[in-house]
């Protein structure tokens, strides 16, 4: 039995005060100790919205809204909202809608401001409950979405995703056919799974990669006669390219890691200053795409799909059809001589590949309006369980929520299991994704991440195939999941400022600007000055992620 959450420690009181001050319905009773309210079931209920995919060309009364509004009998107004900053300016205007998703504003901000309501336990076991059997199978949910002064209600729900947990594992990609003509051993054995796709079983040692790199740049892997190939290139941008493969190359991993006990971000750690020294002698030897400080994504699809560039960083998930836009897929097109080598990153030379997950598949956050009702809640949460799941009864309605309309868009393989794309609609077309991104299932992340060509890797890269490269994946040292120091009141205050001071530290050590061994503890001290050591000295207050995790399966 897993134990139950408990109370928070006295610690957390001071920012539990904070989110008590809004809790409780929207002006009913509430459900709590009383008569659980009801939707109305002769009333239309209207419900204003916001999500993933609500762009300014979205198209009102799109296929799935009309569905959904149809099956629940409501009326839904879609507030469209870009982007994190189009959403600040729709909560700064009082705009609100009834309910929304957000990846960006915390419950205790949307609290201090008196933008939310809490939400009964209760409310959300009748009327989503396939929610709760997915907290309950994943209780490190539940440490992030209950009130710490009310078990028995929840700040915001959280929506599920297993793509960043299972699947979404950032992996090197190479041109194979380049280290075939530069005869090259990559110390790793080497699987053809399917045309013109290879996979690695291991990662490639960092001295091992800096020979790769050299002979793409100073050999003729292309056998051109000429050298006009470059080396290393982003994946999306300089910090994505850094935070995937290069930092397990010096032992260390993206976000928060375990610095003899004490919580530290990467960017303050003795490993990335390490990492700076040599990618800069990297970018020296121009064995480093020069333009991948500009952090243009579409630049460095280019070079890939026209063979300017041997090596990019994506994910084993960009092998399904939604990456079609993009490298390798792109690439396999245009280019039929074309092989793809896929790796697990780059590991130090006798260590190990280190890469970062998810600490559990919850994914965004859903609000609702502090003035929603206890009887308009129970209708939100219907609305918010057909959204997420579909129709228990009919899993066509869940397929039409990410595909479209099923004989059009759409259509099931000859097993019945999987849906076969007709029509390429983008996301948000048709209302596709708007209402169902955060409904990530198992079974939806086999329908949009387990298509044939990623499938013929799965053996290393997927769960479902007990995949070999997941082993070297690692949570977050710490996290405070449930809100219970000041540590995110402090983030937000200085991110702004940490993260240009860290970029511009980062980018005048790689093009040698500035000496890193002589201006490391300078470079500390500022961050100091800028309040990272008071933020993380909070994170000191709460256990390791793999101690609560420990404790909810004992």
């Amino acid at each position: 039995m897993r134990k139950r959450i408990t109370k928070l420690t006295a610690l957390t009181v001071c920012g539990a005060m904070v989110l008590a001050g809004c809790s409780g319905s929207g002006g009913d009773s509430g459900s709590s100790g009383g008569v659980m309210a009801e939707p109305d079931p002769n009333k239309t209920y209207d419900i204003s919205y916001t999500g993933q995919w609500c762009f300014s060309d979205y198209e009102d009364g799109s296929y799935v809204e009309k569905m959904i509004e149809d099956a629940l009998n409501i009326n839904i107004t879609v507030e469209k909202a870009e982007t994190s900053d189009t959403i600040d300016l729709l909560l700064a205007s009082g705009e609100m809608p009834d309910c929304m998703w957000t990846e960006t504003k915390t419950p205790s901000w949307m609290m201090e401001q008196e933008l939310i309501r809490t939400i009964p336990k209760d409310m959300v076991e009748k009327y989503c409950p396939k929610l709760i059997q997915y907290y309950e199978k994943y209780p490190l949910i539940y440490k992030q979405v209950l009130n710490p002064q009310n078990e028995e209600e929840f700040n915001y729900l959280a929506g599920l995703t297993f793509q960043f947990v299972d699947y979404y594992l950032p992996s090197d990609f190479y041109r194979y056919d380049w280290i075939e003509n530069l005869g090259i051993d990559l110390g790793v054995n080497v699987e053809q799974v399917a045309d013109r796709i290879y996979v690695a079983d291991d990662g490639i040692e960092l001295s091992k990669f800096t020979e790769i790199m050299d002979g793409f740049v100073n050999g003729d892997p292309n056998k051109s006669g000429k050298q006009d190939t470059l080396g290393a290139t982003g994946g999306s941008s300089l910090p994505s390219l850094a935070q995937g493969p290069f930092f397990s190359a010096y032992g260390f991993s993206t976000d928060i890691n375990d610095v003899n006990g004490r919580a530290e971000w990467y960017y303050a750690t003795d490993q990335y200053k390490e990492f700076l020294k040599g990618f800069g002698k990297l970018y020296a030897k121009n064995l480093i795409d020069p333009e991948i400080i500009g952090n243009d994504r579409t630049v460095f699809w280019d070079k890939v799909n026209t063979g300017v560039v041997g090596y990019w960083i994506t994910s084993t998930n960009a092998l399904n059809s939604w990456a079609i836009d993009r490298p390798p897929l792109t690439l396999l097109e245009r280019d039929p001589n074309a092989k793809i080598l896929v790796t697990p990153g780059i590991k130090p030379d006798g260590g190990e590949v280190r890469a970062t997950t998810n600490p559990s598949p919850a994914y965004g956050k859903f609000y609702v309006n502090a003035n929603v009702s206890d009887e308009k809640l129970a209708k939100i949460l219907q609305f918010l369980s057909f959204s997420l799941f579909g129709d228990e009864n009919d899993k066509d309605t869940t397929a039409s929520l990410f595909f479209g309309e099923k004989g059009v868009d759409w259509e099931w393989d000859e097993t019945g299991e999987m849906p076969v794309k007709l029509n390429k609609l983008n996301s948000g077309d048709k209302g596709t994704w708007t209402f169902s991104q955060f409904g990530q299932t198992e079974q939806v992340t086999k329908w949009v991440g387990e298509e044939a060509l990623f499938q013929a890797g799965g053996k290393y890269w997927s769960k479902g195939d007990n995949g070999t490269w997941l082993k070297w994946q690692h949570r977050p040292y710490k996290a405070d999941l449930a809100n219970e120091t000041e540590y995110e009141n402090i983030f937000q205050e200085i991110k702004s400022d940490l993260d240009a001071y860290v970029s511009n530290y980062r980018t005048q050590a790689i093009l040698g600007q500035i000496d890193v061994d002589s201006t490391w503890n300078e470079y500390l001290a500022e961050l100091d000055r800028l309040g990272y050591n008071r933020m993380m000295d909070e994170l000191e207050k709460v256990e390791p992620i793999e101690d609560i995790i420990a404790g909810y399966d004992n």
